[in-house]
């Protein structure tokens, strides 16, 4: 869903929280949201994440696999990065993580 910020002000803004949201290349007349979305991804570890997620193949992968796909032995920091990536990027499913569709635009751009 698009902020009101990232649609221009022409509705309501739709989301429940307060994490940046990821510009398409329709919303670039957004300097913040894209400034949000490189600050996302400012960090080896998250992309590390991304791109393990990317090759789930659209599957939800479990915290543990997740972590060991991304190449992280510290739970604490892996944890605390995937967060930052969850809701905009990432999805925590019933069966444990996935792109969310932003965040498969994303690793595309990558």
């Amino acid at each position: 869903m698009m902020s009101e910020r990232a649609n221009g002000g022409d509705g309501p803004d739709e989301r429940d929280d307060a994490r940046p949201t990821v510009s398409s290349p329709s919303e670039r007349d957004d300097p913040a949201a894209v400034t949000d979305t490189f600050a996302l991804l400012s960090n080896e570890m998250r992309v590390r994440i991304l791109a393990a997620l990317a090759d789930a193949d659209a599957e939800a992968v479990c915290f543990s696999d997740l972590r060991s796909r991304a190449g992280v032995t510290d739970s604490g920091q892996f944890n605390y990065h995937l967060e930052r990536l969850r809701g905009e990027l990432v999805a925590k499913t019933d069966d444990g993580y996935a792109l969310t569709e932003a965040g498969e635009r994303v690793v595309d751009i990558l």
